[in-house]
């Protein structure tokens, strides 16, 4: 991965050899993100629920240290899992599709090892974020935005990898969004998911505990939430599925049961549900795909 020396970046719309366009002006971006809610940002790429902003905090919002300690962070315990359940570092040379990027820690990550990134971006997202963040690091990204039907304007079997952020911009048509990332991804790639799950700590503080229910954790998302079962039925086009539940505080585990060992329960009532799952190799044998519904 090289860097690029300073100024404006390009940014691709669409498949790669459509002719590509300048970044808007650092004055532009300056100008959205001093709309955003630093602490907002902060506390939906710790994965951590809302809350007061810490006092006493001296880094400059949007700074290269402010994105560094971000992704210090996201990384520690308990987000510690992250980096093996999105294996960064095992597709080198791989093309990648994400979607929900937040503020493009995770994206960074891949782009590292050597994984070619393609940020596809719906009104949930904010470009201009995830543009200061690869800037302040000397680098740049793809970024493209998804149609305004939901489609993908990319053709099919484009991508070795998609990675699907679930937990704070859920797709207002979750099958439909899958059907799209299913078309685009070449036969035997991999899809990364991150949703709520359903039967976590708070699930069972409620059952457990109804008379004294006061969640510590508060809510990570208002999107729906999944069970294993139904994330493994909505991805039922592909093979090999594997789900499973990470991130937990030991502040979130009803209290009886805050002793037990914090690996063991964050299995059993963790927070974020992850799928990992093929597209068949069989599906190179059914014909073309349909190409890229108009913008």
């Amino acid at each position: 991965m090289n860097a690029v020396p300073p100024g404006p970046y390009r940014i691709f719309q669409g498949d790669a050899d459509a002719p590509p366009r300048l970044a808007p002006e650092p004055a532009d971006d300056a100008a959205v993100l001093a709309t955003l809610d630093p602490h907002a940002v902060a506390v939906r790429e710790l994965l951590r629920p809302a809350g007061p902003p810490p006092a006493g905090r001296t880094l400059e919002v949007f700074s290269r240290a402010w994105f560094e300690e971000l992704e210090a962070k996201r990384y520690a315990a308990p987000g510690s899992w992250l980096r093996r359940a999105l294996e960064f570092s095992r597709h080198p040379h791989d093309t990648m599709l994400m979607m929900g990027p937040g503020a493009g820690t995770d994206a960074l990550q891949y782009q590292r090892h050597g994984t070619a990134v393609t940020i596809c971006t719906t009104p949930d997202d904010c470009p201009a974020l995830i543009r200061r963040n690869f800037e302040q690091r000397g680098l740049s990204v793809r970024v493209g935005r998804a149609q305004a039907d939901g489609g993908l304007p990319y053709e099919a079997g484009r991508f070795d990898l998609a990675y699907l952020n679930w937990l704070n911009a859920p797709p207002p048509d979750a099958a439909a969004r899958v059907a799209e990332v299913y078309r685009v991804l070449k036969p035997g790639g991999k899809v990364f998911v991150l949703a709520p799950a359903r039967y976590d700590a708070g699930l069972w503080q409620r059952v457990l505990t109804p008379w004294r229910f006061r969640f510590a954790g508060g809510a990570l998302s208002d999107g729906p939430r999944y069970s294993g079962r139904a994330l493994r039925r909505l991805f039922g086009e592909f093979a090999d599925p594997l789900t499973l539940k990470r991130h937990l505080r030991r502040s979130e585990l009803p209290y009886l049961w805050r002793s037990s060992p914090l690996g063991v329960m964050q299995r059993l009532m963790g927070r974020v549900l992850v799928l990992k799952a093929f597209k068949p190799i069989a599906a190179a044998l059914a014909g073309p795909a349909p190409l890229p519904r108009a913008a």
